[in-house]
């Protein structure tokens, strides 16, 4: 699905790139050409030059944030399955704690194996614009244990288990309700799927 950049995004983007001084000297942690301030606007990862995970960099994506699902349906039965998907009203186990709104799965593992190689595929629907976003996502490191359960979540990456999620998706920067899709796959087994409904009001901090 083709989405609309706002014009004051396209306009950001345009005067960054006709001017060499500016474009050279204007912070583009990524280096994928979009100044830092411009990812903002066109609500693309700053640190990412591959906001998507198409495999195309987002200066030279005619729609960064979005892919079509590109999970293989085929495969054996998944031993494993989603047990629990929360995108608000976290809480993380270790500290016993409120955690900060993101994305968290719980996955379970039935089988006598340790399970790796997985694949993510995420959408996000925004309830008031009917803006949709969606990025896809190799889980390098990602393990669940023979008959036991692994968290995945989507924040910070500053640790095992856990993913970057991007600053500047509809996810942190819109107040509307959204309907989040996600599909887990490893590899050489049937893709499982899940959906989340989000109520409105922005990503919120820990309590």
């Amino acid at each position: 699905m083709q989405t609309i950049c706002p014009l004051l995004a396209v306009l950001a983007l345009n005067a960054a790139l006709a001017f060499p001084t500016f474009a050279q000297t204007a912070a583009d942690g990524d280096g994928d050409g979009i100044p830092d301030t411009a990812e903002a606007l066109l609500g693309t990862d700053p640190s990412m030059a591959d906001t998507d995970g198409d495999g195309a960099n987002d200066l030279a994506d005619t729609d960064a944030t979005y892919l079509d699902n590109p999970m293989d349906p085929a495969g054996l039965a998944a031993p494993f399955a989603i047990a629990e998907a929360l995108v608000e009203n976290n809480f993380d186990p270790d500290l016993k704690a409120a955690a900060p709104d993101h994305l968290e799965l719980l996955i379970t593992n039935t089988s006598a194996t340790d399970l790796t190689d997985f694949s993510i595929y995420v959408s996000i629907l925004d309830a008031d614009t009917a803006r949709l976003e969606a990025f896809t996502r190799t889980l390098d490191g990602f393990v669940v244990p023979a008959g036991a359960e692994a968290r995945l979540h989507f924040d910070d990456a500053t640790v095992s288990g856990h993913f970057r999620a991007n600053p500047n998706s509809i996810y942190l920067t819109s107040q509307a309700a959204k309907t989040f899709s996600v599909v887990l796959q490893a590899k050489g087994f049937a893709p499982v799927s899940v959906e989340i409904a989000k109520d409105k009001g922005g990503a919120e901090a820990a309590d």
